[in-house]
């Protein structure tokens, strides 16, 4: 169950935007209450909280950076290679035997 989902709220909402979006939820009947409250008590616990902003809200940022520039690396290196028989025919290095030296 995303909490956040089930109050209609983004990660960065403040304990009385949580309070108020159950008390919203429970008029509304989107779900049941015991689901409603179970999404309140969560996210008004600090540490719960933390937990379910990592699961439901990923940060992938790092890791796009770091993957961006190795497939910019290998274009280059890809773009970059002269087939041993003249022509432009562009390689990748796991096959010239040097892989890994």
């Amino acid at each position: 169950m995303n909490p956040y989902a089930v109050l209609g709220i983004d990660k960065d909402a403040s304990n009385k935007e949580i309070i108020q979006a159950a008390a919203l939820a429970m008029r509304q009947r989107r779900h049941d209450a015991r689901t409603i409250a179970q999404a309140q008590k969560k996210l008004l616990d600090p540490v719960s909280r933390a937990c379910q902003a990592f699961i439901h809200f990923p940060d992938f940022g790092e890791t796009q950076k770091r993957l961006g520039q190795e497939l910019k690396e290998i274009s280059a290196a890809y773009n970059n290679t002269k087939g041993s028989d003249g022509f432009d025919a562009p390689c990748l290095e796991i096959f010239d035997g040097h892989h890994g030296q």
